[in-house]
């Protein structure tokens, strides 16, 4: 029953941030227009297969479409997906593509472009590394049909093609092709708007794809009916958030990425803005590189905890109450599969204890190189308030602030950090969540917590699911591969004449126009 309460509890949140509190029935959608929203920095690449940047999403979401995506209550839906089958044994997936989509340049979309994807993303993605390390095969037996055949039962296959984060995105196989090894040099997808230009430090343009084939079902989140109302986006880079706040005040910007929490009461004040709060919380972490250097050792990982006040931490990054909790799960409170396994290792700080810990690790002073970046505020904020609690129990910290594209750059090569700043995204299913996985930066390669997983990704059966992630959760609370300080939700203002935006997860403008 608490369980059934706290899905509820999502749903309910969920669905009332889509509600029609702007666009009621005076409201009808206009044509034309072109949006301009500030990024928090320049994007990697707009490879979204490739790249971690969670930023590039926002701009590629509109541009690249997968096979599947997600709702507003974060369940997997059909996208590129006309229907699917799982073999008894879950270890065969036929799925069955749409007929009639458009890639931007032109061509149909068939199953040759989505089985080359899909190897393509099995071999690059993290999320599609853990997947096919069981895969047997994909096949693409006729043009709208794709098999993926695994060597053991695999009950998440879906659920990983749809989740938004380095995603399982369709390109034409030519572009693949041409690719190598390397990120897609063309950016051609099957979304609603086409990119145009990238002039770095300046803008990404997109344009409305006229011939995009949308699906028929009523919108819901990321999935369903889209409709490009509006004639072009432009994604501006602005790393400085003052910057980007004075620009949305000015009307330079219809929409920021990240303004700062203790700015909400002055925007929320302003009647030409909307002071929008993500309602699907993220967790803040401080990231362990478990592969090499000083937390290698387990030790100084448990003793990086005790040293800092989750509390503390979370005030002093967050600000008011509303954009942030403590929480012990690893899985956010909202979904069902949350639970409080470690909520008392959570909830520790022993200040002594980490020092006497320091001392049986043989640590002496040497730096520890915390990657951080103030171009998103709670990753940098964050550091810098934890960064005194640690000196108090003996670390010494090399703070490096950099911009997101070098924190992004730095973090691929475990040579260059020891600790570094994200932020953990809601996720359909623990499997996914990137600090467990020995593929993403951290590099935390545990037997107990991998056997857990493993278990998990073969079992269907919801209860035993949950049990098994119950000890999963007491594992991340005894090996700290992370450190969670606690939730957050990102606060994205926008001014009023957007109208239509919905927006959880990510930043997206289908079915979004301009009021005129």
């Amino acid at each position: 029953m608490r369980k059934l309460l706290r899905l509820a509890a999502l749903i309910g949140m969920i669905v009332a941030s889509f509600s029609p509190v702007q666009a009621g029935p005076a409201l009808q959608p206009s044509r034309g227009g072109t949006l301009r929203v500030a990024l928090s920095g320049e994007l990697p690449t707009l490879d979204w297969q490739f790249t971690t940047s969670f930023t590039a999403g926002y701009v590629a979401a509109h541009i690249f479409e997968g096979l599947f995506t997600v709702d507003s209550r974060l369940r997997t839906r059909p996208m590129l997906a006309e229907r699917w089958t799982v073999s008894s044994d879950r270890r065969t997936y036929t799925i069955t593509l749409r007929r009639g989509v458009l890639f931007h340049h032109g061509r149909e979309m068939t199953s040759a472009d989505a089985a080359a994807s899909l190897t393509r993303w099995g071999r690059i993605s993290t999320v599609g590394r853990l997947v096919f390390n069981s895969v047997q095969e994909v096949q693409a037996p006729d043009p709208s049909t794709v098999v993926v055949r695994f060597t053991e039962p695999y009950s998440l296959l879906v659920e990983a093609l749809g989740w938004p984060h380095q995603a399982a995105v369709i390109y034409p196989r030519e572009v693949i092709e041409e690719a190598g090894t390397g990120p897609i040099r063309r950016f051609i997808g099957t979304g609603p708007y086409r990119f145009v230009e990238h002039i770095r430090d300046r803008h990404y343009r997109l344009e409305r794809f006229d011939r995009y084939v949308s699906r028929t079902d009523p919108p819901d989140g990321m999935a369903g009916r889209k409709v490009a109302y509006l004639d072009a986006l432009l994604f501006v880079p602005v790393p400085d958030t003052a910057v980007r706040v004075a620009g949305l005040q000015r009307g330079e910007f219809h929409q920021i990425q990240f303004a700062p929490s203790d700015e909400y009461d002055r925007l929320r004040a302003d009647p030409n803005i909307e002071p929008w709060i993500d309602p699907v919380p993220w967790w803040l972490t401080a990231k362990f590189n478990v592969r090499r250097g000083l937390f290698a050792d387990v030790r100084l990982r448990e003793a990086f905890h005790l040293a800092t006040n989750k509390e503390e931490v979370m005030r002093g990054t967050m600000g008011p109450r509303q954009f942030w909790r403590v929480d012990p799960g690893v899985m956010v409170k909202e979904h069902p599969m949350w639970n409080d396994a470690g909520a008392e290792v959570y909830r520790r700080q022993d200040v002594e204890r980490a020092r006497q810990l320091l001392q049986e690790a043989g640590y002496r002073g040497q730096p520890v190189r915390w990657l951080t970046s103030m171009a998103v505020p709670p990753y940098g904020i964050s550091a810098q308030v934890a960064k005194a609690m640690l000196e108090r129990a003996g670390f010494t910290v090399d703070l490096q602030v950099v911009d997101f594209p070098t924190l992004l750059s730095r973090w691929s090569n475990p040579d260059l950090w020891d600790v570094a700043s994200g932020g953990v995204t809601p996720v359909p299913d623990p499997s996914f969540l990137w600090v467990l996985l020995p593929t993403w930066p951290g590099w935390y390669e545990s037997r107990n917590m991998q056997g857990v997983l493993r278990l998990m990704s073969r079992h269907s059966n919801p209860k035993v699911r949950t049990d098994l992630w119950r000890q999963g959760q007491q594992i991340f609370y005894r090996e700290f591969p992370a450190i969670k300080f606690g939730d957050f939700f990102w606060f994205s203002p926008y001014r009023r004449e957007l109208k239509g935006f919905t927006g959880p997860l990510l930043l997206y403008y289908w079915n979004a126009w301009l009021q005129r």
